[in-house]
């Protein structure tokens, strides 16, 4: 027995006696020739609230509807000895509606997508009703002696249309969807929208309240423009006026339907098969519509989004298409370059570096282009303003379509001349490694003694690239120095302008952090860590995957650094000895 607390049993009642109403009515007058009733909507009020509630809450409302069945179905259906069965066919054809909804399109918006429109046919109206009916007409040619195909064919053509044509607006109702949608509309919207039913219910009357013509098309045609206007909501309230005053009309022998010369249940069955076609124009419609309005929206929220970053940020955003021509610079440029984003767009993003760089730069898009799931790092020489020569550091990604077509590519560009300076200094006095064009273990000290001396704060980073041997063993030391190469340049990328990484020997590196807290710079170095382990190294013999272990270490004034060294070498022992792949902090 379900048990049902104070606070809900009126809902619940009201809601049986909704369902007892609505089977009472189509029973009283869709049933003819003792058979089962031509449409059944009933079914469609109870899938929808099921639908809106988990599966533990649903024995309150099969409970009160089985009740109500069973009274109307004793009143004015097959009478009481067939009652019983007939609810237990109506709430598992509900139950089964439910939950083939609940798995096929969970907590979907309705009619958002064709897909959700799909699923929603195929639940509620093809397996649900098609098994219901041939239960049904198992009992009705037990229980009555009637051809069991014929009831069949009737019972789940009213069932299908009934729960098509009016769950959709249900569902809109009991979720709170049409109440929501109708809040949102302003006095114009809201005005439209009742002028739109208005002007759907006026033709709907005029096409099923006349015998003289066959206007059954014109109703289609505010039908339609309501679908435009008024979305989802419009839609299914369009299409349930329709069957209720066609319906209606059509009993009382109104309209063209109603002139055909044959009986009233294949008048009936005529009605059903025109409704079908309507709601299976307008609802795909209404489908795709509310698609392109949530795709529009998504649209315009990344446009905005991506808008607010061009225009704050000091990098430069452009957008190549795949001949390499500027499709898109951002308003940054003007600051940095003295150029007017204008004056760029259309010109071959290789004719702005200088003609030392310009085969470098189009070998790199062609890379970029050649190798579209990765993120590729280039320096370039370029002549700004009056002809001052900047080196610029751009980071390039493929842009790719649905189909997986490369069809441009988007850089984001920095200007990097203090950096290229100062490594340039290094290099003068003999301060610079090599092999990767990063500082040296002499470079690194005088630069963390030159910050400790200046009394600012900041932290230092130790990293030491994983199982670095067994790449020398397997893979010959060539491959080995380019994946210092390639660490280097990674390094480069993920740090500050004014960040110094330096290569300590062997496969140890130092990246100092000035005036970085112990957060910030472990955003840094893990972000730097990850960019290693999600990159792979194409050599001769086929790709190493690499990854790296890290410790970083706060430094103050009062130390010296060897001190500040020593901590970060600690840390990067223990995450080493944590599983590699990984940062510790100083303790």
């Amino acid at each position: 027995m379900v048990k049902v607390s104070g606070l809900r049993a009126f809902p619940l009642i009201v809601f049986g006696l909704a369902y007892f109403v609505v089977c009472a009515g189509t029973l009283r007058l869709t049933r003819f020739d003792g058979g089962v009733a031509f449409l059944w909507i009933a079914t469609a009020l109870l899938t929808a609230r099921l639908t809106t509630l988990p599966v533990r809450q649903w024995a309150g409302p099969l409970a009160v509807c089985s009740l109500a069945s069973i009274t109307a179905t004793s009143l004015w259906g097959f009478g009481p000895a067939m009652a019983v069965p007939f609810a237990i066919i109506n709430m598992l054809e509900a139950a089964i509606g439910a939950t083939l909804l609940h798995r096929l399109a969970p907590r979907r918006p309705v009619l958002d997508s064709n897909r959700w429109l799909v699923n929603f046919v195929i639940a509620t109206g093809v397996v649900a009703p098609l098994i219901s009916a041939w239960l049904a007409a198992a009992i009705i040619a037990l229980g009555a002696g009637q051809p069991p195909l014929k009831n069949a064919v009737n019972w789940y053509s009213g069932h299908a249309l009934g729960t098509l044509t009016f769950m959709p607006i249900f569902m809109l109702v009991m979720r709170g969807d049409a109440a929501r949608l109708i809040k949102r509309m302003d006095r114009s919207r809201l005005a439209e929208f009742c002028v739109l039913m208005a002007l759907v219910s006026i033709l709907c009357y005029l096409s099923f309240g006349q015998n003289r013509a066959p206007l059954l098309f014109l109703p289609m045609l505010p039908m339609v423009l309501a679908t435009f206007r008024g979305g989802a909501l419009a839609a299914a309230a369009s299409i349930v006026i329709l069957a209720l005053i066609g319906g209606a009309l059509t009993l009382h022998g109104h309209g063209p339907i109603a002139q055909i010369d044959a009986p009233i249940g294949t008048r009936m069955q005529f009605l059903q098969l025109y409704i079908a076609c309507v709601m299976l124009t307008i609802l795909p419609a209404s489908a795709e519509l509310q698609q392109r309005t949530n795709l529009f929206r998504k649209l315009r929220e990344s446009e905005a989004r991506y808008r607010l970053l061009t225009e704050n940020s000091t990098d430069i955003v452009v957008n190549l298409d795949r001949t390499g021509r500027l499709q898109f610079v951002s308003a940054s440029v003007k600051q940095i370059s003295g150029f007017d984003p204008e004056e760029l767009v259309g010109r071959p993003a290789s004719a702005l570096v200088q003609p030392d760089s310009a085969a470098q730069a189009r070998a790199a898009f062609r890379r970029t282009i050649a190798e579209p799931d990765r993120t590729h790092v280039d320096e370039f020489r370029v002549a700004i303003g009056q002809g001052d020569i900047r080196w610029f550091e751009v980071q390039s990604h493929a842009v790719k379509d649905e189909a997986g077509h490369v069809t441009g590519v988007v850089s984001a560009i920095r200007d990097v001349s203090h950096r290229k300076a100062r490594e340039e200094s290094l290099a003068r006095a003999a301060l610079t490694d090599p092999l990767t064009g990063l500082a040296n273990r002499r470079g690194l000290d005088e630069e963390l003694k030159q910050r400790l001396s200046s009394g600012s704060g900041g932290c230092l980073a130790l990293f030491d690239l994983d199982h670095f041997k067994r790449i020398n063993d397997t893979h010959g030391h060539a491959a080995g120095d380019e994946v210092l190469r390639r660490f280097a340049a990674l390094a480069r990328a993920s740090v500050r302008a004014q960040d110094l990484v330096a290569r300590v020997g062997g496969e140890e590196f130092a990246v100092v952090l000035p005036d970085a807290t112990i957060s910030q710079a472990t955003l840094v170095c893990d972000r730097l860590r990850r960019a290693i382990s999600g990159t792979d190294l194409r050599v001769e013999h086929g790709l190493i995957s690499v990854t790296v272990s890290g410790g970083v270490a706060p430094y103050l004034r009062d130390q010296s650094a060897e001190e500040v060294l020593r901590a970060a070498d600690q840390a990067l022992y223990r995450a080493k000895h944590a599983g590699r792949d990984q940062l510790a902090l100083a303790a």
